[in-house]
């Protein structure tokens, strides 16, 4: 049996946020919160202290996912699992700095997630 995780999803797209919570859901996997800045992000996995992060990278407000994700990986080094409709070079190699668990390519699809969410340890 797959093991439920505890999942803090970051994504400015409504309807994408609430179709992939719905989706963990059903998989039996708990969405803690869905916010849609990097800000809101910083706070809601110091609050929630979820086990992976699903991570838009852009966002809106003031930082990308990607400065998020830095932040939140260096206070608490939760994994981090980045989604982007966008394929430049230069936000990939931005994101594999920070060593996620995996880099989806929109429209995710949660196979994909379950591999990634199969890769963590416990």
């Amino acid at each position: 049996m797959k093991k439920a995780r505890k999942i803090l999803i970051v994504e400015d797209e409504i309807v994408i946020a609430e179709c992939l919570e719905l989706e963990l859901t059903m998989s039996g996997h708990t969405v803690c919160s869905c916010v849609v800045t990097g800000e809101d992000a910083i706070v809601a996995a110091e609050r929630e202290h979820p086990d992976v992060i699903l991570m838009d990278i852009r966002l809106a407000g003031e930082i990308d996912g990607i400065e998020a994700a830095k932040r939140i990986q260096a206070s608490l080094g939760i994994p981090i699992v980045f989604m982007t409709g966008y394929l430049e070079d230069t936000i990939r190699e931005r994101a594999m700095e920070l060593n996620p668990l995996t880099f989806l390519t929109k429209p995710v699809k949660l196979r994909d997630i379950q591999k990634a969410l199969a890769a963590l340890a416990g």
